[in-house]
């Protein structure tokens, strides 16, 4: 890497917050995009993606509340890492379901302009770590430091273009799984809520 480009990745961590607070105004297609990409994108020919992940086994899916993105109907939407596309998933959720699920009064969750969900096979990780051990942990640690790899990833993003985000993990498992009709062998692991900072 050369000195402008690791210049340009310090400035980014460092300007890298957590904004709660949204204006009304769309965001453009082409940075939620850019977002999804640098969280899950695929980056090689063999299916390697942006973020880390135990034997490749990629057990996280990104699924995606849009509410205001200039181009794209309000609904829920499911990001293809292979076409960095987005195909639909389902409706719009109704106003104050996420608050509803969440732990305390998180109303970012309801401002957001784009609400992006990280969604782990968590059965499939502890599965196949099994061996190494038994009682599953291991296969649960690995899927939540991808997910804090994924995050952190769609943070820099986030920050590279002007918008603001914030990663929600506080919220009734259950209750946000069923938001989503989610099937047994895929859960919430976080909510990452984008949108035009207000200031």
């Amino acid at each position: 890497m050369d000195a402008s480009n690791a210049t340009a990745l310090q400035n980014l961590l460092a300007r890298r917050r957590s904004v709660r607070r949204y204006t009304g105004d769309p965001i453009p297609l082409s940075a939620v995009l850019n977002i999804l990409s640098a969280g899950q994108g695929r980056t090689s020919s063999e299916g390697k993606r942006t973020a880390p992940s135990a034997h490749a086994l990629y057990p996280l899916t990104l699924g995606v509340i849009v509410r205001r993105v200039e181009g794209l109907s309000p609904g829920f939407y499911a990001f293809e890492p292979d076409s960095a596309q987005l195909t639909v998933s389902g409706p719009s959720l109704a106003a104050g379901v996420l608050n509803g699920a969440a732990l305390g009064d998180e109303t970012w969750l309801e401002d957001a302009a784009v609400v992006v969900v990280i969604i782990a096979n968590r059965d499939l990780a502890i599965q196949h770590f099994a061996e190494q051990q038994a009682d599953g942990l291991r296969g649960a640690r690995y899927v939540d430091f991808e997910a804090g790899a994924v995050a952190q990833n769609m943070y820099l993003a986030v920050t590279a273009q002007g918008l603001g985000a914030v990663v929600v993990m506080g919220f009734d498992d259950g209750a946000m799984k069923r938001t989503f009709e989610l099937d047994e062998t895929r859960q919430p692991v976080a909510l990452f809520c984008v949108g035009q900072p207000a200031v």
